[in-house]
């Protein structure tokens, strides 16, 4: 495995570490497919699947910020978006036959960094941590 899910990912909201974990779980079964034609039956199936929960998962992640009054929403939606325009960029470039695993992986990769470990740590971390103290 390349990334394995653990505590330390967890932002205490079901919703938002659902939708983490499908993108950890996505990485690695990218990175384990060997073949041109695993990496395309993997692409296949992951795209509409992550294009759908992370919507739902967003939508839910949006709700928990407007509840939190967050100043910072308008820029998580639009983080949102982006990620969301990439994941049907590379499903248009899929479509057309291109082998897109690894730039799928990679742009989750950057996903899980950026966004998990960066935006949502921040927003969510930082309001789990408050409620616990």
């Amino acid at each position: 495995m390349l990334v394995t899910w653990n505590d330390d990912y967890s932002l205490g909201y079901k919703a938002v570490d659902e939708g983490h974990a499908l993108v950890i779980d996505a990485i690695n079964r990218l990175n384990m497919a060997t073949s041109r034609a695993h990496r395309d039956g993997e692409v296949a199936g992951l795209l509409p699947v992550l294009e759908h929960r992370l919507r739902q998962q967003f939508s839910e992640e949006e709700s928990l910020l407007r509840l939190l009054n967050s100043p910072n929403l308008s820029e998580h939606m639009a983080e949102h978006e982006r990620f969301l325009s990439v994941l049907e960029h590379i499903r248009t470039l899929f479509n057309q036959g291109q082998d897109v695993a690894s730039v799928l992986m990679l742009n989750l990769v950057c996903h899980l960094v950026s966004h998990l470990r960066g935006t949502d740590w921040d927003e969510f971390g930082g309001a789990a941590h408050r409620r616990a103290a």
